[in-house]
């Protein structure tokens, strides 16, 4: 192939079939990239070579002053300076694969020591303190502060069985203290009794007068979404009138609930 390659091939003066000629070699250099087993002659940045001496193409560096070897036809793979000219076979032995711990190597997944880590790897399942859980989000305790109130005066006459009056949705794992006022409306004694959701956590309130009389207790064990209720009963089959009113639940400070039903 031609390596030929004429920069002024057109002037006054020129005979027609010399410049020609010129340019028609100047193509065939350019379709070949120079072919040759040596240097093309004129060399100029980013002029590329097909070096058929050694089956390596290259192109010239920005300086013009050296060879930059880009494709090794003869074995057809990239000439990869940086990583010791080519990657081999070698690089990627078997002796190589999962190593001894804490030694660099090719490590196929798994679990064991000598292999990376799955996605599905147990040990990140099992990430000490790794949780959010409620039961580490249960450092709330009873206190003071108000969390939230169903204060409405309810009443209900003759009710020998417990049943339901109040009930607030709990927005925090924890411990509460639970308060209500109760009262008899007669002569007979009026019951009122923590629940939560449909099952009795109190202790049984009672109060045989007509006066209010608040009654308070500590309840633990709550968890996020339960329904904290305030059941009352009379336990007479007469005429008996039971009160309830600020059923109210308190934390060691400032917390939100969900009145549901006052």
């Amino acid at each position: 192939m031609s390596q030929t390659y004429t920069d002024n091939c057109f002037a006054t003066g020129h005979a027609v079939q010399t410049d020609m000629q010129n340019i028609e070699d100047n193509f065939a250099a350019l379709k070949s990239s120079f072919s040759g087993n040596a240097d093309p002659a004129d060399l100029i940045a980013g002029m590329w070579w097909l070096d058929t001496n050694n089956d390596i193409l290259k192109i010239r560096n920005e300086a013009n002053n050296a060879w930059l070897s880009v494709w090794d036809f003869a074995n057809n793979k990239p000439v990869i300076t940086n990583l010791s000219n080519e990657i081999t076979n070698a690089m990627c032995a078997a002796a190589l694969k999962d190593p001894i711990a804490a030694t660099a190597g090719l490590r196929t997944l798994g679990t064991t020591a000598q292999k990376a880590a799955a996605g599905n790897d147990s040990r990140f399942e099992t990430v000490s303190d790794g949780y959010v859980t409620n039961a580490k989000l249960s450092g709330l305790v009873a206190g003071d502060a108000p969390v939230a109130q169903a204060d409405a005066e309810k009443t209900k006459t003759n009710q020998p069985a417990y049943s339901k009056i109040k009930e607030i949705q709990i927005g925090q794992a924890g411990t509460y203290r639970i308060k209500f006022d109760l009262k008899s409306g007669g002569a007979y004694t009026a019951y009122g009794r923590v629940y939560k959701n449909g099952v009795a956590v109190g202790s049984i309130q009672t109060n045989g007068t007509s006066n209010y009389v608040t009654k308070s207790q500590d309840i633990a064990g709550w968890s996020i979404g339960d329904l904290c209720q305030l059941y009352y009963a009379t336990y007479n089959a007469a005429v008996a009138d039971v009160y309830v009113k600020n059923f109210r639940i308190f934390c060691d400070y400032s917390r939100n609930g969900i009145v549901l039903l006052n």
